[in-house]
């Protein structure tokens, strides 16, 4: 399978300081069109929902791919409902991760497993591909598992886009990642 690092290339490709987004953010700070972060899992869940919301409340999703990494297949348990709808709404979504769970099959959903020790193991991310919106988080796992008793404490740092030339960089190389699947 190929190697690659969304957050690596994606990462440089955004200007502007790194902005601390632990402790209380607002919304509109979590909407932001393009930014660069440090945070925490709940703030991850909350941008990655926003985004998702979006799909889930139009009516007419066609023509949308959504590629999302989860580190290990088992961190989608919680909101495998919330994918299930969006399953239905969006023509595909890949699922990225290491195979540690069985989740509910879907026909939109193609599982992306990913070796142990693969670069995507490390990173969160959440890549809309719409016709005439896009958008995408990218999350480096800092820490990695077993740090924290609390999973949720464990520190990510990343960059935030709605920029169509960023997003079709991120879309191509998962493609290549899918491609040598």
């Amino acid at each position: 399978m190929k190697e690659v690092s969304l957050y690596q290339e994606i990462f440089d490709e955004l200007e502007g300081p790194v902005e601390d987004l632990t402790g209380e953010v607002s919304n509109s700070k979590l909407k932001s069109r393009s930014l660069k972060y440090e945070t925490e899992i709940p703030k991850l869940e909350q941008m990655c929902y926003i985004m998702e919301s979006v799909l889930l409340t139009k009516d007419e999703a066609e023509g949308t791919t959504v590629y999302a990494g989860f580190q290990k297949v088992s961190r989608a348990e919680d909101i495998w409902d919330r994918y299930f709808d969006l399953a239905d709404t969006v023509d595909q979504i890949y699922l990225f991760g290491e195979d540690d769970a069985t989740l509910k099959a879907h026909p939109n959903i193609d599982f992306i497993y990913l070796p142990e020790g693969h670069e995507l193991t490390r990173e969160w991310f959440l890549v809309i591909d719409q016709p005439l919106a896009k958008s995408m988080m990218v999350a480096y796992d800092l820490d990695g598992f077993g740090v924290y008793e609390d999973e949720k404490l464990r520190n990510f740092k990343g960059a935030k886009s709605n920029n169509p030339r960023v997003i079709k960089k991120a879309i191509d190389l998962l493609e290549d990642v899918i491609d040598s699947y």
